[in-house]
């Protein structure tokens, strides 16, 4: 009996994406909690796009890596 999973491939398919841009979002909820927190409070650098973050920014798993290179703290 299978797992029910599919991966990538599958979730993106009914998801109608790309495998691509599913895995650029995808990479989304690794976000560290707070900068979450300050996208949501509009407290954000203007440079920190949705655009950005889903195509342009390579974002580092480390969390004080990615409060350095999104919001610059």
């Amino acid at each position: 009996m299978g797992s029910g999973g599919g991966g990538i491939a599958k979730c993106a398919a009914e998801a109608a994406v790309s495998g691509s841009y599913f895995t650029h979002i995808l990479r989304l909820s690794f976000l560290a909690p707070d900068v979450v927190k300050a996208i949501l409070n509009d407290r954000h650098p203007i440079t920190l796009t949705a655009k950005r973050l889903a195509n342009e920014v390579r974002i580092p798993n480390a969390w004080d890596a990615q409060r350095r290179l999104l919001i610059g703290e």
